[in-house]
Formats: C-alpha cells, sequence, structure tokens
C-alpha cells in the first residue's frame, strides 16, 4: 500500500505517512496512540536538565504550545527557551511546528526557524532553543517501542559459537577510542529482539549489532581500557568475555570506526608498500566500479513513472506477465528451437544480447526502485567481477534501517522484474507469427528464465540466498552453515550429542553452498581456460602459453584460494599460541603488568 502522496510504501501501524507525514485515507488518527515529543539525555546542548518524568509529552490536542510561561501546554524551565516559543499543529497534511519569533529560535533537522513554521517527520530531531526534543509520529499501541536514532555491503558481528577461555591476544591496557562520522539506529524486529544498526557515514558501510555489541560500543570512550570494558561487561552480563570484546573491537576497527587497538596504525603511516599491497588485495578480492550520484536519478525516475509498478496494479500486472509466460512458453517450445532465431543470423543473435543487457538494466534498477518505494537511498551501483566473471550490483544496504519485510521485497523485485520480462518475451515466442520476431523472443525468453533462476538459485551469494537469509533471520547463513558443517557437526558427534532439525537443516545447507560454490569456481575456470586458451596459442608456444593461462586464473580465482591461505595461516598462529602459552596465562601475564 502506497502512500496518495508521496507513493511511498506505508506501515498499517502509523496513520501518517513516514516519509511525507500525509495522513493515510479513511483512518482516524484517534483510533491510535497520541504521537511524542521525546526529550533528549541532555535537556540542554552540554549540560544535563529537564525532569526526567516528563522526558516524554503526548500531544493530544490539535495545538500544542511550548514554552517556558507557564500558561504553556509543556512547560521547558530552560533560560535559553523564550515565553511562548512555540506551537506543534495537527493538520490534514501531518504535524507542523511554528516558532512564535522565539529570541534563540527554533531548530527543526538542521535548519533554524524564526517566525516559520516546518512539517514534522517522524522521529525528527529538534532544538526548542538549547532543549534537545525527539519528534515521534503516532501508532498503533502494539508497536511499542520506538525506533530510536542514538547518534551507508553489510556486515554482522558474528556471536561466539563456543566458549572461549577469556586469554587476552592484544594487551589490556590499550584504550580504544571510537572515530568520528558515525550512526547508530535501534530497528525494528518481528521477534521482539534489541537489534541496531551502526553506519560509518564516511565509508556507507554497516554492521549489524546486538545489545552486547551496542555496550562495547558505548562503553568505547578513549578512556576506558580493555580491562575496564571486560570488567564492565562482566558485570553487566555476568560473564567474561575477553574473545568476543576483541572480536568486537576488531571488527569496529576493520570498519575505520575505532582507534587505539594495539599494532593499529593510521592509514596514512602506514608505508606505501604496504598501502600499495593493502590497495592490490582489496581489488583483486572484489572489483568493482562505482557509480555515485545514483540516488537523485532513481528519486526522479521512482516519482515520474517508477512508482506505479509498486501499486496492487502494476503487481497484479506482474504476476500475470510471470504466470502466463510460462504457459507461453510452454506453447512456444512445440514450434522452437534453442538457438534458432528465424533464419535473422547475426543480427538476431545482436538483437537478444542487447535484450540481455536491456534486461539486466532493468533488473538492478527494480532493486533501486523498490528502495525508493520505502523512502530509502540508493548510495552507488556498478559493475563488479566475482572470480573474474562480470556483475551488474546496486548498492541497497541503506534497507537495513527497514524491517524484514521490506528487504525481501527489495531482494526479489529484482528476479521479478527479469521473470517478467521473460514471460513477455514468452508470450510474444508463442503468439506472434512472423518466425523471425517469435525466434528473436523464444531465446531471450529461454535466456531470461535460466537467469532468473540463477538468481533466485539460495546456495549462491545472489537474490535468491539474500531472500533467504532474511527469512531465516540469519544473516550470516553462509558461514554459520559451513562452519557448523566443516566443525561444529564433527564436534557434536565426538560427544555423542544427536544433532536436531535445525542443526542437519544448517549441514544440509553448508554442504550444498560448498558444492554450489565449488561448481561455480568449475565454471568459471572452463570459461576463462575456453576464453584465453585459443588466443594465447596464436601468439605464444608452449609452455608459455600454458603458464601465463595459468598466470590469468590464478587472479581471477584470487578471492578462493587467498581466503583459504590466510584461514590456514590464523589456524596455524593460533595453534602456535596456544602450544605456547597454556590458556590463561597471558591474561594474568598482563594483568601483573
Amino acid at each position: 500500500m502506497l502512500c496518495h502522496a508521496c507513493h511511498v510504501h506505508l506501515r498499517r501501524d502509523y496513520p501518517y505517512c513516514l516519509h511525507c507525514g500525509t495522513i493515510r485515507r479513511r483512518i482516524k488518527v484517534a483510533a491510535y496512540t497520541a504521537p511524542q515529543l521525546r526529550r533528549g539525555g541532555t535537556g540542554a546542548r552540554g549540560a544535563a536538565s529537564g525532569d526526567p518524568d516528563q522526558a516524554t509529552v503526548p500531544l493530544v490536542k490539535p495545538v500544542t504550545t511550548i514554552g517556558r510561561g507557564v500558561d504553556n501546554d509543556v512547560v521547558l524551565d530552560d533560560p535559553s527557551v523564550s515565553r511562548h516559543h512555540v506551537r506543534i499543529v495537527r493538520g490534514p497534511e501531518g504535524f507542523a511546528i511554528q516558532d512564535l519569533d522565539s529570541f534563540n529560535g527554533t531548530t527543526v533537522s538542521g535548519r533554524t526557524l524564526h517566525g516559520d513554521q516546518a512539517a514534522l517527520r517522524d522521529t525528527t530531531t529538534l532544538y526548542i532553543g538549547d532543549v534537545e526534543m525527539t519528534f515521534e509520529q503516532p501508532r498503533s499501541a502494539e508497536v511499542g517501542s520506538k525506533t530510536v536514532v542514538r547518534g551507508t555491503e553489510h556486515t554482522m558481528l558474528r556471536a561466539s559459537t563456543e566458549e572461549a577461555a577469556p586469554t587476552a591476544t592484544e594487551p589490556l591496557s590499550v584504550r580504544p577510542r571510537r572515530r568520528s562520522g558515525w550512526a547508530l539506529k535501534q530497528i525494528p524486529d518481528d521477534r521482539g529482539r534489541e537489534i541496531w544498526v551502526l553506519r560509518n557515514t564516511r565509508s556507507g558501510k554497516y554492521l549489524e549489532l546486538d545489545a552486547h555489541d551496542v555496550f562495547i560500543w558505548n562503553s568505547i570512550d578513549g578512556e576506558n581500557t580493555v580491562r575496564d570494558l571486560l570488567f564492565a561487561y562482566a558485570e553487566r552480563f555476568g560473564e567474561l568475555a575477553l574473545p568476543r570484546i576483541e572480536r568486537t573491537l576488531r571488527t569496529f576497527a576493520a570498519m575505520d570506526l575505532v582507534r587505539g587497538l594495539h599494532g593499529q596504525r593510521d592509514a596514512e603511516r602506514r608505508p606505501l608498500l604496504r598501502r600499495i599491497g593493502r590497495a592490490t588485495v582489496r581489488a583483486l578480492l572484489q572489483a568493482k566500479i562505482s557509480v555515485g550520484g545514483l540516488d537523485r536519478v532513481f528519486d526522479r525516475m521512482y516519482r515520474t513513472v517508477g512508482w506505479r509498478f509498486f501499486t496492487r496494479t502494476g503487481v497484479l500486472l506482474l504476476w500475470v506477465l510471470v504466470l502466463g509466460g510460462l504457459y507461453g512458453f510452454w506453447v512456444a517450445t512445440g514450434r522452437q528451437r534453442l538457438f534458432d532465431v528465424g533464419g535473422a543470423g547475426v543480427w538476431g543473435a545482436a538483437t537478444v544480447a542487447v535484450g540481455y543487457l536491456v534486461a539486466l538494466v532493468i533488473h538492478e534498477s527494480a532493486h533501486a526502485l523498490a528502495v525508493k518505494s520505502y523512502g530509502r537511498k540508493v548510495t552507488r551501483g556498478g559493475f563488479m567481477l566475482m572470480l573474474g566473471l562480470p556483475f551488474a550490483f546496486v548498492d541497497t544496504s541503506d534497507m537495513w534501517f527497514g524491517s524484514r519485510w521490506s528487504r525481501l521485497v527489495v531482494t526479489l523485485s529484482g528476479p521479478l522484474s527479469t521473470a517478467g520480462l521473460a514471460g513477455a518475451a514468452a508470450l510474444g515466442a508463442a503468439y506472434i507469427r512472423d518466425p523471425v520476431i517469435s525466434g528473436v523472443c523464444f531465446q531471450l525468453a529461454f535466456g531470461l528464465y535460466l537467469n532468473t533462476l540463477y538468481n533466485l538459485n539460495p546456495l549462491m551469494p545472489l537474490d535468491g540466498y539474500q531472500a533467504l537469509s532474511d527469512a531465516l533471520r540469519m544473516p550470516r547463513l553462509r558461514e554459520e552453515a559451513t562452519s557448523y558443517l566443516t566443525r561444529g557437526l564433527w564436534r557434536d558427534l565426538r560427544a555423542g550429542r544427536r544433532p536436531g532439525l535445525r542443526q542437519l537443516g544448517m549441514a544440509a545447507y553448508g554442504f550444498g553452498a560448498i558444492v554450489g560454490m565449488s561448481l561455480f569456481v568449475l565454471i568459471a575456470l572452463v570459461a576463462w581456460n575456453s576464453r584465453l586458451g585459443d588466443l594465447v596459442q596464436k601468439y605464444l608456444r608452449p609452455p608459455l602459453d600454458t603458464v601465463l593461462v595459468a598466470a590469468a586464473i590464478g587472479v581471477a580465482m584470487f578471492p578462493i584460494w587467498f581466503r583459504i591461505v590466510r584461514g590456514l595461516v590464523v589456524r596455524s598462529k593460533r595453534a602456535s599460541a596456544h602450544h605456547v602459552v597454556p590458556a590463561g596465562e597471558a591474561s594474568r601475564a598482563e594483568a601483573s603488568t
């Protein structure tokens, strides 16, 4: 269901559009809990003030006045607040705040008002004088606590799967400190769990955190040492979880959000050759060509015509194409043959290739338009190489601030758009009488159906995998499943524990993921060997041609063998450390320094 004003998806538990503030049609605001003004942790900028019992103020009147005078509906006893400072008005287009020519003005989302007014959106931060407050839309009683902003590829902090002795791998006396340029936001979860998303606003990368990770993050102030974090964590959660604390700190450091860890050096202080080596490794692991500034393009596209594809009529027509196309493809198979374009020759093959390219653009655009349908941002897009094979991508990581259902819609919008195009081509192949046009349509439909199945394959890190991991609420499904198959399953069997259904499912998926990736690697090897073999043999003699082909394939397969070698090196170092230093001695030695 889309907003009739801005065409962004609505949430049924709010009477107003969270994007533009327009009231939903045929909705009575009185049936929802009142909107609220929530005072921030500090009543004035830089100084704590305010009665904690009055931290949340419901806005139950059509007009609510706020000021220092006792005749206001909301009284703010702060010298920066005028006697009659602002009023909040509820109208047919949502809520608005009006500054009453106050002395210090009113700041709404960075804009200062002096006698002006501004619309209030959900979670809008405003300063009445120096008093910080947050406006929250009305909502149904079942929603409970609101999404709270605490401060744009996505990474999940891996939870510990086994009990480990609290042995220090780094000095406990270091004082980690947070870098600037971050935002922490709590997001709703349909299972009642506390989930936060931490964003590096400088790089646009995200981390999904739980309550334990957030506690560690909030405890990093530049004064607390790792030892202080260890004891504070133990006092809060009742366990000495040093391995988790160190792993979390390293993850924050890898996100360029924390400085001051042992052995960590600023990038600008690293030797030039080391910086070049790190940049080369990153490029070989995943070569990307990114294009920024796409959000404005897709925003304009969505507002003009794209929103129509997300209406009930648009969704119904898409499914008619998908299902009708399957019938049309079955009909067309009776009179069409693969790789036969009805005598069109080279021009027919070129037309099919252009059709595939257009379908690829539409596929990625569907992801981006789905992001815009939820009022989120598309930060970038472009092309990347995965094992030397080209792929297009659109960065939809801003959807981690949305709900699980919205992420599923964004993920599946691409394959469904490709299936819709395949259906249209299949119907053309079945009912167009011209042999050239019907032949081209059949080849295009066959290729697009294969592309849809490939993208929906949950064993590869593509759309189908993302949808499955969201549906199962397991952002690291591949890592956890393969880890259980290779280590956890055998540990359970040796200990005499019988795996449950969930464990067996994880092991089965891990096995399938390994097989699927192996087949993908095999296909990449065959493709690169066929592409390079004939070309190199024309110009080089044996064995130089074989050496060159092997070197090129080695570069293309770099992400595979590099991670294997790195894992073996890390395990070897850990085994050596445990062999030389008994468990617990490192932490005791550190505590004695």
